[in-house]
């Protein structure tokens, strides 16, 4: 949810929301949304914290950036022998959220669980990884239009 609908919500429902899943990765921080549910004790949920680099054709644009190729991140990656999607797991689960990476591979799954328990990214890491805000959206939401709709940047007001 947007910081509009949660807004909007937070106004009339009887159960405040515990948590709010959206798309947080070092691209695409949304410091906005993300410090509006911690204000609001609403749990921020990172999805698609690596960036989702094999994300469907449909989502994929000319513009978008993708975490693990970031220079930051390659930096840190290599300073601390570990893979870029590492550093983007434990930069969300540092930064307050919960990280949800999605794989099916045991490896990489097995790799995400340690990344939030091993050894953590430096104070000046964390601040490294602000400067790769790039405002990179991945998940359009395209499947998601209605008639009518003027693109899928409807959907994220």
């Amino acid at each position: 949810m947007t910081i509009s609908k949660l807004k909007d919500l937070l106004k009339v429902c009887k159960i405040k929301p515990v948590a709010n899943e959206f798309e947080m990765h070092p691209c695409f921080q949304q410091e906005q949304l993300f410090k509006f549910c911690l204000k609001n004790e609403i749990l921020p949920i990172a999805y698609c914290p690596i960036g989702s680099p094999n994300r469907p054709a449909r989502d994929v644009t000319d513009e978008d950036e993708v975490d693990v190729e970031e220079p930051t991140i390659k930096r840190i990656a290599k300073r601390l022998g570990i893979h870029p999607a590492t550093v983007c797991v434990k930069w969300a689960a540092q930064r307050g959220a919960v990280p949800i990476p999605m794989s099916a591979n045991p490896r990489n799954i097995l790799a995400n669980l340690e990344s939030t328990f091993s050894t953590p990214l430096t104070k000046q890491d964390m601040k490294d990884m602000k400067g790769c805000e790039k405002n990179s959206r991945l998940i359009k939401g395209q499947v998601f239009m209605w008639i009518g709709s003027n693109g899928w940047q409807d959907l994220w007001k």
